[in-house]
């Protein structure tokens, strides 16, 4: 798979967009934009597909990482720069979840 092969960048990029998606769900929610929520919702699932084919062992080091920040024992600027709220921190994590207990 050429994805594979790109490596730590395709896998960065990957789990920013779940996050992002994740959180954004959320976001469309409380609007009550059940249309824009689908395709956030969407994106996280094509996100979580993705990341199950990438390197394992890349994959599970940037997760970890991102829920390390999340934790409040790392730093993650992207999480900092978007300023997301608790309850899109969470999301954020759940979807993390999803992708390491089917990895």
């Amino acid at each position: 798979m050429q994805l594979r092969a790109a490596g730590e960048m395709v896998i960065d990029l990957t789990v920013r967009n779940l996050a992002m998606s994740s959180a954004m769900a959320i976001h469309h929610q409380r609007n009550s934009d059940q249309t824009q929520q689908a395709g956030s919702e969407r994106v996280s699932a094509r996100c979580i597909e993705l990341l199950r084919l990438l390197e394992p062992n890349l994959v599970k080091q940037r997760l970890e990482k991102l829920l390390a920040a999340i934790d409040g024992r790392g730093d993650e600027p992207f999480l900092k720069r978007w300023n997301y709220d608790p309850e899109q921190l969470m999301a954020i994590a759940s979807s993390v979840n999803v992708v390491a207990n089917n990895q």
